[in-house]
């Protein structure tokens, strides 16, 4: 389990630099068996996660396949 939520931070991190970098970054996943199938199950707590520190996550599906999208929340 250890080893799971490392894998899982450390993609959150990758997301959280990606932003601070670039201005957004995004990710898709799919329940498919060519697919990372732990970014699949624990994408609900990924995405509640980037909200809780404050980004702004947007989502869509498109034939079975979710992207996700993540900006920094600026307040206009």
């Amino acid at each position: 389990m250890n080893e799971l939520k490392e894998k899982l931070n450390k993609n959150i991190s990758y997301h959280i630099d990606r932003v601070a970098e670039k201005g957004s970054s995004s990710f898709s996943t799919c329940d498919h068996y060519s697919w990372d199938k732990d970014i699949w199950n624990y994408r609900h707590s990924i995405i509640d996660k980037l909200i809780d520190q404050g980004y702004r996550v947007e989502s869509a599906v498109n034939h079975g396949v979710l992207d996700v999208t993540i900006t920094a929340n600026i307040e206009l």
